[in-house]
């Protein structure tokens, strides 16, 4: 996850989306996809008069930011070497500047809270809460919380997306034109047992588990389910 993370950021230094924007219906939170979030709120800024021009400079924003910041080559190469014997070394390093990273992106969230709807902007603001989170988690006290395993990291990559495929198809339930904001018990327990699934099958792997946990914990904020107490037993 912290590799993942790091890819991240190095990804967003270097790269930056410029493709004209096709008609786009709003995202939900219980499905999007990153591509979908940055169309939609390119469309929506055009609706308000901003022209995409001026959308993807305020992302160049971000990208100029994030290298003058990070120390994008030497953070590459400790991601790449990352492991139990020098995550303390590698964490002191460059968490300080990962959270001033993070700070890159507002003034690019200010100009898409301008352009999209509140519930849309919520999903925007559950993805960066949920990456400040994940590197609250990694970076206190320099990893005090992970014991980053390379072997078992990498099994994890690998095998992730199946996990998530599979406890979504063995527990969330095929209902369409599902509203977030009105979910029922069945739903959201639903949601929970997919969520235990996942946090179960990646039980070998702190770091992704609580990357997970995490994510659930900020998009379940934004929907009807966030004050649900589950009055049975989950498996």
């Amino acid at each position: 996850m912290f590799e993942k993370l790091l890819v991240i950021f190095l990804a967003v230094a270097t790269a930056t989306h410029t493709e004209k924007p096709s008609q786009v219906d709003a995202p939900d939170a219980l499905d999007f996809s990153y591509a979908q979030l940055w169309r939609y709120a390119q469309q929506q800024c055009d609706l308000k008069g901003i022209p995409s021009n001026t959308f993807t400079q305020s992302w160049l924003g971000v990208r100029r930011c994030l290298r003058n910041t990070l120390d994008v080559v030497r953070l590459n190469e400790d991601s790449m070497r990352l492991d139990l014997g020098n995550q303390e070394e590698i964490l002191s390093r460059h968490c300080p500047n990962l959270f001033e990273g993070v700070k890159c992106f507002n003034p690019f969230m200010d100009m898409v809270k301008g352009c999209v709807n509140e519930e849309s902007y919520e999903i925007f603001q559950a993805l960066h809460n949920w990456f400040h989170d994940i590197l609250e988690y990694l970076c206190e006290n320099n990893g005090v919380h992970i014991e980053y395993d390379k072997e078992k990291h990498d099994a994890c990559t690998r095998e992730i997306n199946k996990y998530i495929i599979t406890c979504a198809a063995e527990n969330l339930i095929a209902t369409p034109e599902v509203n977030r904001k009105t979910l029922s018990e069945e739903n959201c327990n639903a949601l929970a047992t997919a969520k235990d699934c996942l946090l179960g099958k990646l039980k070998s792997c702190g770091v992704f588990a609580n990357g997970a946990r995490l994510f659930y914990e900020n998009f379940i904020q934004i929907t009807s389910c966030k004050n649900y107490n589950p009055k049975t037993e989950r498996k």
